[in-house]
């Protein structure tokens, strides 16, 4: 049995009660994973709407009666809810998006992404790591705190939209309109690089996102040879090599603790170049993706990338190229003696029967606009999951992972929101 050895690790009659209630609806929180994985909300295009009923209902269904939808659009719906204890205390912030990545190539996929299957312990289907298995555990764990009913502060849940395109309607939206508040927040992406829960991740990386656009010489291509011509397409292949294997010589960062490999560049996430046939190619662009880590501002990697471009375009007087910069969303950290570190590492032993070590999320999260436009300290990522198998075709994650993660939060948040006050009996 999944549970059946926890109450030999746990300290008090509470940390019982809220881990039987888990225990006893297992199969329940497996099924809503699924039900929620059935419910497609792909984005892009966005549209939030039919999953945010099912939450809605499941919420309705566990007692959880303070609930609403917050939306700055109709189609793009935010779930909030809110568990409250007898007495004040601290608010800790569980918080999860609800939308998924498109599926991708269909061809790749052996099952119907919208058809949970379990296969050999894993369950596939597409957002079942990336991270409805998630928002069925926060959900749950939240229904076990009304359940326990006498413990000081809150447990409030963000089920957030938007988040796999840039969470302008999601958690950037929530924190704008001050939505968000508590003492400290969990986002529940997956744990996992190499194996599932890996890691409680204090850092999360940003992302700085530009193009470079390439300019050539645009004519008929059947006189290219004849007279003097620069084939942007070529121009910006050898650009985009360049940067490649040399951008990150001038990125200006200091070494962290967490982030052993420092930043990430990723050039050519996108292109786009030339016209058609029998145009001799005169313009060409390409993306990049670096992933940021804590110190790295966004003047100061925008002035590095240009500074690459001035030593590039000095040197090869044919080149003419431009940077045109999208955003930089900033990387975060928590301190690693916050509270809620160790009530997390103290349920992952009592469910996992170890501990996972402190590391940094390689991707970005929703804590760029949880911590740093609502000022509220976020573990980046503490959830099932797989990260290598989401965005993936075949996306998976052990059917457990649903029912361990909302054990794990539901300890942690009891653990947590009491000790302060030393309610512990």
């Amino acid at each position: 049995m999944l549970f059946d050895r926890i109450e030999d690790r746990l300290d008090n009659a509470a940390q019982r009660k809220v881990a039987a209630f888990i225990a006893e609806r297992a199969d329940e929180i497996f099924e809503f994973t699924c039900d929620l994985i059935r419910t497609p909300s792909v984005n892009p295009p966005g549209d939030e709407v039919a999953v945010s009923r099912v939450i809605m209902d499941r919420l309705a269904k566990l007692g959880i009666e303070d609930c609403s939808i917050a939306a700055c659009l109709p189609d793009r719906p935010n779930v909030l809810a809110r568990v409250a204890g007898t007495s004040p205390g601290r608010t800790l912030l569980l918080s999860g998006h609800i939308d998924t990545k498109p599926a991708g190539n269909m061809y790749e996929w052996k099952t119907d992404p919208w058809d949970p299957v379990v296969i050999d312990d894993e369950l596939i289907g597409l957002g079942s790591g990336d991270m409805k298995a998630s928002i069925a555990a926060m959900i749950y764990a939240a229904a076990a705190l009304r359940e326990l009913g006498e413990f000081p502060g809150e447990l409030s849940l963000a089920l957030t939209a938007d988040e796999e395109n840039g969470s302008q309607y999601g958690s950037k939206w929530l924190a704008a309109e001050g939505y968000i508040a508590a003492d400290v927040c969990v986002i529940g992406e997956p744990a996992g690089v190499h194996e599932e829960w890996e890691s409680i991740h204090l850092v999360s990386r940003g992302a700085a996102l530009f193009k470079v656009v390439v300019i050539g010489t645009q004519m008929h291509s059947s006189i290219s040879d004849q007279l003097p011509a620069v084939n942007a397409t070529l121009k910006m292949a050898e650009l985009a090599l360049k940067m490649q294997g040399e951008l990150r010589d001038y990125l200006t960062f200091d070494d962290h603790e967490y982030c052993r490999f420092g930043p990430t560049v990723n050039v050519g996430v996108t292109a786009q170049a030339g016209v058609t046939y029998g145009v001799f190619p005169g313009r060409a662009e390409f993306g990049v993706d670096i992933r940021t880590i804590p110190g790295m501002t966004e003047e100061q990697v925008q002035a590095d990338v240009q500074r690459f471009l001035d030593d590039a375009t000095a040197s090869d007087s044919e080149l003419d190229a431009t940077l045109e910069w999208f955003l930089m969303v900033g990387a975060t950290e928590i301190d690693g003696n916050d509270p809620i570190v160790q009530s997390l590492a103290d349920a992952s032993q009592q469910v996992l029967d170890r501990t996972p070590r402190l590391d940094a999320f390689p991707g970005a999260t929703d804590a760029a606009y949880i911590q740093i436009a609502a000022g509220v300290p976020c573990i980046a990522s503490f959830g099932p999951g797989f990260l290598p198998r989401a965005h993936s075709p075949n996306e998976s994650m052990h059917k457990d992972g649903a029912a361990e993660a909302a054990m794990i939060y539901a300890l942690s948040a009891l653990d947590y929101l009491t000790k302060e006050h030393g309610t512990t009996a």
